[in-house]
Order: C-alpha cells, then sequence, then structure tokens
C-alpha cells in the first residue's frame, strides 16, 4: 500500500507540474514576442505622430509656396519652354547672335560654339560670344537672349574695358537636337 501511496502522490504531481510546464512555455512563446510587437507598436506610432505633427507644422508653408508660384514673375523675367535647337540650324548660330547683337546697338566680336561641350552625347552646346557696345545695351540683349526658346541658361558674364571700348563676353548653354 505504501508504494501505491508513492505512485498515487508522483502521479498526481506529474499533471500539475505538466499543466504548470505548458502555461509557461505558452507565456514564454506567446505572451513575451506580443509584447515586444506591442512595443514596436508603440514606438511607430510616436514615429508617425511626429510626422503628423512636421506635416501639420509644413503645411501652411507649402501652401504659401504654392500660391506664390502661382503669381506672376516680374518684369524681365520670363520662363519659356525649352524648344530645342536642330543640329542643321546651328550653321545659323553667328547669324543669330550678329541679328541679336545689332538689335542692341552692340557690335558682335566673335561667337565660338564649344565643340567639347558635345561629348559624351550631351544635347548641350555651350557658346561663347563677344560683343563690344554700351553696357546699357548689353541689357536689351540679355533679355532678347532670355525670350529665345533654345537658350538653356547663360553660365558667365565678364565686362572688359579695351581701347576699342567695352566688351562684354557672355557664355551660354543651347539646347540641341
Amino acid at each position: 500500500m505504501g508504494s501505491n501511496a508513492r505512485t498515487s502522490t508522483k502521479e498526481k504531481l506529474v499533471i500539475p507540474t505538466l499543466f504548470v510546464m505548458v502555461l509557461l512555455a505558452l507565456v514564454i512563446l506567446g505572451v513575451f514576442p506580443s509584447s515586444r510587437d506591442v512595443d514596436k507598436t508603440r514606438v511607430s506610432i510616436k514615429e508617425l505622430q511626429a510626422d503628423l505633427q512636421g506635416q501639420k507644422t509644413l503645411l501652411p508653408i507649402y501652401l504659401s509656396l504654392m500660391e506664390r508660384q502661382k503669381k506672376a514673375l516680374p518684369e524681365g523675367i520670363s520662363v519659356n519652354e525649352l524648344q530645342p535647337l536642330k543640329i542643321e540650324d546651328l550653321a545659323e548660330l553667328p547669324e543669330v547672335f550678329e541679328t541679336l547683337a545689332r538689335a542692341s546697338d552692340l557690335e558682335l566680336v566673335s561667337v565660338t560654339p564649344q565643340v567639347r561641350s558635345l561629348q559624351n552625347g550631351r544635347e548641350m552646346l555651350r557658346v561663347d560670344a563677344r560683343m563690344r557696345g554700351e553696357f546699357l545695351t548689353f541689357n536689351i540683349l540679355l533679355n532678347r537672349l532670355n525670350e529665345m526658346q533654345f537658350v538653356e541658361s547663360v553660365e558667365s558674364l565678364t565686362i572688359d574695358v579695351t581701347d576699342l571700348g567695352q566688351e562684354m563676353s557672355l557664355s551660354a548653354w543651347l539646347a540641341i537636337q
């Protein structure tokens, strides 16, 4: 009888021990990983709230910039849609600059296309032009140059005073195709 009592006591302890072990396994495998996911979710929520607050702060600035963009540009400044010059028309560049210079009461000294700027398949050509005349009329030439749809940008402007008068040099990038 004594040995049966021990066996039954051991059997009585095995079932609760297994129950506790299974319960611990569920807690370790189920609850702890979910608590880590909850922590990650909380961090993500805090980051999203910070982003939202930043967007609320920047929205009025963005709207005011959009309103400014809709306003007309100041006089003398225009934004033309770029229309590339055809490669066949490049031979006429000296005449184009000569016409611009004459219309601005300037004398065209030289027009030099920089062939190296065409390397690597670029669709831009740098042109250096040198003109002589009064500086105040040079502004007229710049305004007319700005209106030309194949002019991408003016890279540099220099003004030199020589024995023959004021000479202005400009380097401009022209879009070509």
